[in-house]
């Protein structure tokens, strides 16, 4: 099975596990069973320099126990991030059935997924269940990239995005944009934001509970929305400086890896010079397409 998400192609090897991978729902789009590279998936913007191979090996058995020896980076109760004494991240999510762990080279070129899949029904869903989002957020820190907290969509080829916290109504808004045949929507929740051959990039991503929400494409992006129910006005400019103040609160950071976070800042004080940020008082009824276009 091969995922593919913002120009990684993350490469499932279960043929020695005895497993038969399945995906979410909301993955399917994203997930290619061919066993060859068949080019870039989205719509030509894809560059050769920022593409990347992951294969990581499915080891249907238990996970074995931390070492003494690993340094932890970041430990939730949803998920943690250690690093071994090889200097390779090691990705643990203890909540999921089974608990599952993923290990990884710091390139992100090669590694495997372990956990005992088959004490259940035989067959896991996906083997990266729980551990996704935060596993593409390092790997494209690695890149200076990130994950916004943030909805996306498509119209004549343009990317737009619209930012804000949870409850901020970005899958409100990306259901309403959907019924309009205009436009594409490439997530509810979360879009991938990366640099590529001098301007920015928006990718969709498959982490999201409506799949109809989410799209495996990528396109420039025009503008940058944050989300305001309580705004004055519908549509008003951000300062840059604000604006990514904004995303810092909001975005995917690695704050336990400093230095990948300082290119992302690099990356972000740039997209505030070469994108314009607006807040959007979005509210049903309006014709949300308008407001975006008429910025």
């Amino acid at each position: 099975m091969v995922l593919r998400v913002a120009g990684l192609r993350l490469w499932l090897d279960a043929r020695e596990s005895g497993l038969h991978l399945t995906a979410p729902e909301s993955h399917v789009k994203f997930v290619r069973r061919e066993t060859s590279d068949d080019g870039p998936t989205c719509d030509g913007h894809e560059s050769p320099g920022v593409s990347g191979n992951l294969v990581l090996r499915v080891r249907n058995q238990q996970m074995s126990e931390i070492s003494p020896e690993w340094t932890p980076l970041c430990v939730t109760k949803a998920w943690e991030l250690w690093l071994d004494e090889a200097g390779r991240y090691v990705f643990i999510a203890r909540r999921q059935s089974p608990p599952r762990m993923a290990i990884v080279d710091p390139g992100f070129t090669a590694g495997e997924v372990i956990g005992d899949f088959a004490s259940g029904s035989g067959e896991d869903a996906f083997p990266l269940q729980g551990l996704g989002i935060m596993f593409f957020v390092n790997w494209l820190a690695g890149c200076g990239d990130a994950i916004l907290h943030a909805a996306g969509v498509v119209v004549d080829g343009k990317g737009y995005c619209f930012t804000g916290s949870s409850g901020a109504g970005k899958s409100t808004l990306a259901a309403a944009l959907a019924s309009n045949p205009s436009a594409t929507v490439l997530g509810e929740d979360q879009i991938i934001l990366r640099y590529i051959d001098g301007r920015f990039t928006i990718y969709g991503t498959p982490w999201h509970e409506n799949p109809d929400l989410c799209a495996p494409l990528c396109v420039p992006l025009k503008k940058l929305f944050f989300l305001d129910r309580e705004a004055a006005q519908p549509l008003a400019t951000v300062a840059p400086f604000d604006g990514v103040t904004r995303l810092l609160q909001t975005a995917f950071i690695p704050y336990y890896r400093p230095k990948a976070v300082s290119a992302i800042l690099d990356r972000l004080a740039i997209l505030a010079e070469a994108v314009p940020f607006y807040t959007l008082g979005y509210r049903l009824g309006d014709d949300p397409l308008a407001l975006i276009q008429g910025a």
